[in-house]
């Protein structure tokens, strides 16, 4: 890939990039950061912020599989469905994530 082309790429991944973290924002009752003073937070509320990573990859298996067995559980208990806890083991202390799906539109951002 030339340079040019590169540079192209480049710009058009962080035009992507800016309007996912305007719609998550908007999903999370939040406002984009445009504080260049503060350049690790990507959307934030009142109360906390949030780092937007977005891919066009494959949801990983272990994330669909946890999820239907999360929704299934849901169902059955009549409860609603919290999230996926992920814990790492392999170091310690242990660290453990709680993954939840935020509600966007289906419409996709331009760019």
């Amino acid at each position: 890939m030339g340079e040019t082309q590169r540079k192209r790429t480049n710009k058009n991944n962080r035009l992507r990039g800016k309007a996912w973290e305007r719609r998550i924002a908007e999903a999370v009752g939040g406002k984009r950061n445009l504080d260049k003073s503060r350049p690790h937070t990507d959307v934030e509320t009142d109360t906390e912020v949030f780092e937007i990573k977005s891919t066009t990859a494959k949801l990983p298996t272990w994330i669909e599989s946890a999820w239907r067995q999360g929704e299934l559980a849901a169902a059955e208990s009549d409860k609603k469905m919290g999230g996926i806890i992920k814990v790492w083991t392999g170091q310690r202390p242990a660290k453990a994530f709680l993954i939840q799906e935020v509600k966007i539109d289906e419409k996709q951002p331009e760019n």
